[in-house]
């Protein structure tokens, strides 16, 4: 008999051409795992399922052939059985648990959710909202489906995949009559007579920021923290405070820093802020789960497979 781990080695040494090399990849195994399997089914079973030339492994015999279509038939329907129990474990649980840091989600999803949730409502999803170093911790513990995190990940590219969605970087906000505000451009040091704001700790923003601080030799002139952007900016719009924060160029988010009272300036030398779609690999995932990472994915990227919100290219867009 064959379980499912040997069914798939079948399958995919068949699909890789005989290369073992290229199947064990795809299968994240070790070739020397597919020869042991190889070596002790023939051995066990009395009968050769492979032929081969000087030794080297190049097609199937004639029983080997009966027993690869009767593998296919046994993973269609093994793969079913799974697919009918993730979804259902999806369904009684009520979602595809998604990561997402609050202002990402008010900013690039206030669109997509919304209309997607009524385009498809047996597609139950499930918002978390957290900063991104909670939205990783969250991931590596299985306790959400897919999250947006920042770049570096700092996840095993073996187990994770990732996807850019979004380019930006941090920028400084202030209020319009702030001494800064003169500075077409602003270096990093120019901070050292200011008291700065940022996301806190629970966020990356925080750290690469900070990481840049030292980098200036800034000395540490963090007022407070928040994971409020709204608080800071329309603190940043009372007084001396600098806010520093990533920033987009939509008309809307230009608009509300207008009504705050707030004017935005980029740094020399910029802190990318690059927001990730990442998910754990898996050998399936639920219906459910892939269309809605799918989605997430044709809703970022246009047709030519480049991203639609680029901010560090210099291009404006509306959304």
């Amino acid at each position: 008999m064959m379980d499912n781990n040997q069914i798939q080695y079948l399958i995919e040494i068949v699909n890789s051409n005989f290369h073992l090399t290229t199947a064990a990849k795809k299968l994240y195994v070790t070739q020397s795992a597919l020869s042991q399997f190889i070596k002790k089914f023939e051995l066990e079973q009395g009968f050769e399922m492979f032929s081969r030339r000087n030794g080297r492994i190049v097609g199937l015999t004639a029983s080997g052939m009966r027993v690869y279509q009767a593998a296919k038939i046994a993973a269609e329907k093994l793969y079913l059985l799974s697919d009918v129990i993730e979804n259902e474990s999806a369904y009684q649980k009520g979602m595809v648990r998604i990561g997402i840091h609050p202002t990402i989600l008010r900013l690039f999803f206030r669109k997509f959710i919304p209309q997607f949730m009524l385009d498809h409502s047996d597609a139950h999803i499930e918002i978390v909202e957290a900063g991104t170093v909670e939205l990783r911790e969250m991931l590596l513990n299985e306790t959400i489906h897919m999250a947006l995190l920042v770049d570096p990940t700092e996840l095993d590219k073996d187990k994770y995949e990732e996807y850019q969605l979004i380019r930006t970087e941090v920028a400084a906000f202030m209020n319009p009559n702030h001494p800064l505000s003169k500075k077409r451009i602003l270096n990093w040091n120019l901070l050292e007579n200011y008291p700065y704001v940022t996301y806190n700790n629970k966020d990356s923003v925080h750290h690469l920021v900070k990481q840049k601080l030292n980098d200036y030799n800034v000395g540490n002139k963090f007022l407070f923290t928040s994971s409020s952007w709204d608080y800071m900016i329309e603190s940043a719009a009372q007084t001396e405070i600098v806010a520093i924060l990533p920033t987009v160029y939509f008309t809307i988010f230009k608009e509300r820093l207008e009504h705050i009272g707030v004017i935005e300036k980029r740094f020399e030398d910029p802190v990318p802020y690059v927001s990730m779609l990442v998910r754990p690999l898996k050998k399936h995932y639920s219906k459910v789960e892939n269309f809605v990472f799918n989605s997430i994915l044709e809703y970022f990227y246009s047709d030519d497979y480049t991203l639609k919100y680029d901010f560090r290219s210099g291009i404006e867009l509306d959304q």
